[in-house]
């Protein structure tokens, strides 16, 4: 298991990116879309990024940082993914401090 060492993950078809969604050519390379947890609230929410094609969540187009909540849908190029988080509310991981270097 790797801890958690950050809170904001960029997804896209690059294999730098923080999620991979590889396969899908209208998905942009970096940053089409960023999820972000608040450790604070323990809340999701999801952000369009730089990319240049949409983003939608629950069929809604997404023009700027929305809550995002378990079982929601993600369309992301003609990819649709489901969100399962694995932390929330009734359990969490700390989040580790960013490591020097």
């Amino acid at each position: 298991m790797t801890a958690v060492t950050r809170s904001c993950f960029r997804a896209g078809r690059a294999p730098t990116m923080d999620i991979v969604i590889a396969g899908d050519t209208s998905i942009s390379r970096e940053n089409h879309a960023v999820i972000s947890y608040n450790p604070k609230r323990h809340t999701f929410n999801l952000a369009p990024g730089d990319g240049r094609g949409l983003t939608y969540l629950n069929d809604d187009e997404l023009l700027a940082a929305a809550p995002l909540a378990p079982y929601d849908t993600i369309e992301i190029g003609a990819s649709k993914l489901l969100f399962v988080p694995f932390c929330g509310e009734r359990f969490t991981w700390p989040v580790a401090p960013p490591v020097a270097g």
